[in-house]
C-alpha cells in the first residue's frame, strides 16, 4: 500500500512541475496572444499590424479566411482580429487609440476623433 501511496504522490509532483516549468519556460500567461483589436476588413487589419510593428510590437491577423474566399469587405464576415501578446497589450492599445483611431489623450475615456480639414471649405476647381 505505501509503494502505491508513493508512486502516487510523485507523479502527482511530476505532472506539477511539468506543468510550472512549462509556464515558467515559455513566459506563462504573459506570452499568450490576446485580441487587441476587431478591424471591418482585411485592409484595415493588415494596416494596423504594420503600425504596431513600426513601433516594435509583434502582432498578427486571425479571421481573413471568410473575406478571402467570398471577397468580403463589409459587414461581420469581413472582421478580422489582430493579436499580439498579453504582456504588449496596454501598449498596443495605446498606439491604437492614438494613432489608428485618433482618440485625444485628454478625452479620457471618450471616444471622439480628431478634427480634420473640411473639405466644403475649399473651393472646386
Amino acid at each position: 500500500m505505501s509503494t502505491l501511496v508513493a508512486n502516487w504522490i510523485h507523479g502527482l509532483l511530476k505532472g506539477v512541475s511539468q506543468r510550472v516549468r512549462s509556464k515558467t519556460t515559455y513566459g506563462g500567461d504573459r506570452q499568450q496572444p490576446v485580441a487587441i483589436y476587431t478591424a471591418a476588413n482585411a485592409m484595415e487589419a493588415n494596416l494596423v499590424k504594420a503600425l504596431l510593428e513600426s513601433e516594435g510590437i509583434p502582432a498578427f491577423v486571425a479571421g481573413t479566411a471568410m473575406s478571402d474566399i467570398y471577397g468580403l469587405q463589409v459587414g461581420p464576415l469581413a472582421e478580422v482580429k489582430v493579436y499580439v501578446v498579453k504582456a504588449l497589450a496596454p501598449r498596443a492599445a495605446q498606439i491604437i487609440a492614438e494613432r489608428h483611431l485618433h482618440v485625444r489623450e485628454e478625452d479620457e475615456g471618450e471616444t471622439e476623433e480628431l478634427e480634420t480639414d473640411d473639405p466644403a471649405e475649399y473651393p472646386e476647381p
